[in-house]
């Protein structure tokens, strides 16, 4: 073997154990006073990690509301006024059509939100929700902003008249910027022409003023439903139509840094989607313990190791060269694709384990086969090696073409256990083709003997 082919093998081996000990291993990076691993945690599916259920119900409650005499609402009662009890949601709203709109909307919160591991019963007779969140750091944060209503608008801070509504919203989004003082967080509202046209009416009427000597604001109030964002008056005019809020200033990159940004991305979430059409109210939130725990999954974990280290004991000595090299590939596919995992955000639950057992099991079978099919065409020259590889791996790929066909399906089924099914299933014989193609090759025909 020549040099040039030792220093290739080398490369790959190296390569090969750098994968290795940062798929089982992590990366460690100091971060603020602790030392945190940097690789995205394993999306673990709700039946393996427990979930939070929530049941969110059309509001039945009702307001007071008090009139007077010329039918006008006011906010204290008098001689003259007439106090009634109305509902949250009048009967006119509370249509099948309204309902799907709501699910369509919650829906698309939660997508927007990242959120993929979910389930959802909807009930259209009522309008009633149930929905099967992860336990997470996150959970709370989606739970609150979920099922707001999320009906934006400007209002005048004394007469209460509306100036400016979602009607003109054209897009909500969050920023920072960074100075010697800190990092600020910021959420950004951007209207469409007419709203920034009505906006830069508003920014020229609600400024400071002087009366009497005394100089006094002219405010104006920024409202989500009916909490205050904000109350603020304009030193300047706005002219392209984006006002900027800050949530707050971070004095380091740590966890001050990303719960602003948390709170500013959900409320960019909330406005840049559409207001629900009926209030909700959330009537169950509880914790779902899962049925699977840590100790009912050590021991096949660790008997799933024991056979591995069998396999490849058993190719070292039935393949000598050839399988000590495909064992150490053998490792570094099952790194590779673990990693593979982390980072495209696969949810994985129990159906999902039974997928990478699977596709780990095929990927054996796939490294016997190719090397059996070398031993018996023993090739001899690196061009006719590559031959050979290149012609295992196409009969493999045409005999595991089902079995593909049939993962892509199940990705798409809406059943989560289906899908975590069908998508360990898909990467793991994805990425075997193109890692046998490319490092086991590599590995094996470098070391041909001519």
């Amino acid at each position: 073997m020549k040099a040039e082919q030792k220093l290739k093998v080398v490369l790959v081996i190296l390569l090969i154990v750098l994968i290795s000990l940062i798929s089982f291993g992590g990366i460690f990076v100091k971060q603020t006073k602790f030392v945190n691993n940097i690789l995205p945690d394993y999306s673990w599916g709700t039946d393996l990690t427990g979930s939070r259920m929530l049941g969110i119900s059309v509001d039945a409650s009702t307001n007071t509301v008090i009139y007077d005499k010329d039918g006008n609402v006011v906010e204290e009662e008098g001689k003259d006024t007439t106090t009634k009890e109305e509902p949250v949601n009048p009967e006119e709203v509370l249509t099948k059509e309204n309902y799907e709109k709501s699910k369509a909307i919650i829906t698309e919160r939660l997508k927007r939100m990242g959120l993929a591991n979910y389930t959802m019963r909807f009930d259209e007779e009522n309008g009633k929700m149930y929905i099967n969140l992860p336990e997470d750091s996150q959970t709370d944060t989606i739970v609150q902003y979920v099922s707001i209503k999320g009906d934006f608008k400007i209002i005048d801070s004394e007469t209460e008249e509306e100036l400016l509504n979602k009607d003109h919203l054209e897009k909500a989004y969050w920023s920072y910027n960074t100075s010697e003082t800190g990092t600020t967080i910021f959420l950004v509202i951007k209207f469409d022409e007419e709203g920034t046209e009505i906006l830069k009416n508003i920014t020229n009427t609600y400024t400071s003023y002087v009366e009497d000597g005394e100089t006094k604001n002219k405010q104006v109030n920024l409202m989500v439903d009916d909490t205050t964002l904000t109350s603020t008056y304009f030193s300047e005019e706005i002219s392209n139509g984006m006002i900027q809020l800050s949530i707050g200033k971070a004095t380091t990159s740590g966890e001050d840094f990303a719960s602003y940004a948390e709170e500013a991305s959900q409320l960019a979430i909330l406005l840049d989607t559409d207001a629900l059409p009926i209030t909700y109210t959330i009537d169950e939130n509880r914790y779902v313990i899962s049925d699977i725990t840590p100790n009912m999954l050590f021991i096949p974990v660790i008997l799933a190791v024991v056979l591995i280290v069998i396999g490849i004991v058993f190719l070292i000595l039935r393949y000598r060269k050839n399988g000590i090299l495909a064992s150490i590939s053998y490792i570094g596919y099952i790194a590779l694709y673990l990693l593979i995992l982390r980072f495209t955000n696969t949810v994985i639950t129990l159906e999902g384990i039974v997928g990478v057992v699977i596709a780990v099991i095929l990927n054996y079978i796939f490294t016997m086969y190719l090397l059996h099919l070398l031993k018996h065409q023993e090739s001899s020259t690196l061009a006719e090696a590559s031959s050979s590889f290149k012609e295992a791996v196409l009969k493999a790929l045409f005999i595991l073409i089902p079995v593909t066909i049939v993962s892509v399906v199940l990705c798409f089924v809406e059943w989560v256990g289906a899908s975590s099914f069908g998508m360990t299933i898909f990467w793991g014989i994805l990425i075997s083709f193109i890692y046998h193609l490319v490092v086991t090759r590599s590995l094996i025909v470098a070391t041909t003997k001519k």
